[in-house]
């Protein structure tokens, strides 16, 4: 569809670019999630839409390489309770935008973060190694089964204390073709769980996930949760975790999480849909 840019977003880049009062835009998936400022969070309709040239964002690769990169964001069409963005490796904007395979970064924070948002580095480990312990957190939700499907298992350390967090991503509503069933049936479940130790003790916490130990009698959409990125977003120190929502009525959701205790608190979401 071809999206009409009536305005951009700017961030202090220079003279040239527009400063938003030390915001620290962050864009997932394509939409504005909300934003950062002196470390404090600001939701999506928080941020000052300040309107004139293309902002600039780095682009934050949590899993495959690690690394940041630069490109220009520019605000393509408010809704959804989000405002959507096309990004490219110029300022230039193209005629027919989100139509042209253009780059859509997963996690993107304005440019002018004065941080480094990978302190530390997810690491990879071997799913197989936490099959036992998947099975048994499905098992406590009333859904037994030999195998589990799991997508990701990641460590990372979230505050920098010195201990790992473990996460593990699963579910097993896609079909052969890798594409989201439409409606859930029994034994169905998607996931992501952190595993985390307190007073010696490892526990499982649930981040986000639904369960169908049967069939349901009013069959509904399927939700299915993605563990995305894991990065530094407000430049506390602390990582934060983002996860990806995606629904099988063609709604996508976006959740950020911050370290709390034990557990994780919700600090930015937002949710669009078809």
């Amino acid at each position: 569809m071809r999206m009409l840019f009536s305005a951009l977003f700017i961030l202090a880049l220079g003279s040239e670019i527009y400063s938003q009062s030390g915001t620290v835009l962050i864009a997932h998936d394509n939409y504005l999630v909300g934003g950062s400022r002196d470390g404090k969070w600001l939701k999506e309709d928080e941020v000052s839409a300040s309107f004139g040239k293309p902002s600039k964002f780095v682009v934050v690769d949590s899993f495959v390489t690690g690394k940041t990169s630069e490109v220009y964001g520019t605000l393509g069409e408010l809704g959804c309770g989000a405002n959507q963005y096309y990004f490219g490796n110029t300022a230039k904007i193209p005629d027919d935008v989100f139509d042209d395979g253009t780059l859509r970064p997963t996690l993107a924070i304005g440019a002018d973060a004065n941080w480094n948002p990978m302190p530390r580095s997810p690491k990879k480990l071997n799913p197989a190694a936490y099959r036992k312990i998947a099975l048994d957190f499905l098992r406590s939700k009333g859904i037994r089964v030999k195998t589990v499907k799991i997508e990701k298992v990641v460590s990372i350390d979230l505050e920098g204390d010195g201990t790992q967090e473990i996460f593990i991503e699963a579910t097993n509503y896609k079909d052969r073709n890798g594409e989201i069933q439409s409606l859930p049936r029994a034994g169905n479940y998607s996931f992501v769980l952190m595993r985390r130790t307190v007073g010696g003790k490892t526990k499982n916490y649930l981040i986000e996930g639904e369960f169908y130990p049967t069939k349901p009698v009013d069959p509904d959409y399927i939700s299915e949760y993605d563990l995305s990125a894991i990065a530094d977003l407000n430049g506390d120190g602390k990582m934060e975790v983002v996860l990806k929502g995606l629904f099988s009525y063609g709604g996508v959701s976006s959740d950020v999480y911050e370290s709390a205790g034990s557990a994780l608190n919700n600090v930015l979401s937002i949710e669009c849909g078809d």
